[in-house]
């Protein structure tokens, strides 16, 4: 295979057998040697872009060694985000395909235009897109929120303390005391 052709999804599945077998040949003691089956549902879990932690909750493996799986097997989990991504592509293209046909033949059909509504394709569209973002590991990320300090409201009250204090101080000074 070239580094321009895609993969085939019976490549891609021999690859990831193959994967399986080597790791398995190195370590007996390994999930690759005691449940190949497993070992191939979690390289194929993570390869369709499932999180880490969450294919430790699916297949019931501590964390560790998901992350060794994910480890040992990154060529052939990338190989099969290659394949994954490419059917996705063309499955956009597909579909991207039929829509501008579709709507050019209902480019001179007025009635057809006035019952279809374009909302239809748009989300077609994006549903197409998003999976293809996905497949190439660029699809949604979880929102980061980052505190850097803060807020206005925060330094407002904060600096109304501080005139508190300081007034409350003035008055403390300014009160003569009665030393009798």
């Amino acid at each position: 295979m070239s580094d321009d052709e895609l993969p085939t999804l019976k490549q891609v599945q021999k690859s990831v057998a193959k994967s399986i077998r080597t790791v398995g040949g190195l370590h007996n003691s390994r999930m690759e040697v005691t449940d190949p089956d497993k070992a191939r549902g979690i390289i194929e879990y993570i390869a369709m872009g499932g999180k880490l932690n969450d294919a430790a909750k699916k297949f019931d493996v501590d964390l560790k060694t998901i992350y060794r799986v994910h480890q040992d097997h990154r060529e052939v989990i990338g190989m099969f985000r290659e394949y994954n991504a490419g059917e996705a592509f063309l499955l956009k293209q597909r579909t991207q395909a039929m829509m501008h046909k579709k709507m050019d033949m209902m480019e001179n059909d007025e009635e057809q235009i006035k019952k279809t509504n374009l909302r239809d394709f748009a989300q077609a569209a994006s549903m197409m897109n998003e999976g293809y973002q996905n497949a190439i590991g660029e699809g949604a990320k979880a929102a980061v929120t980052i505190n850097v300090g803060p807020t206005f409201e925060d330094v407002q009250r904060h600096l109304e303390e501080i005139r508190a204090k300081a007034r409350l101080a003035k008055n403390v000074t300014e009160t003569p005391i009665d030393l009798c």
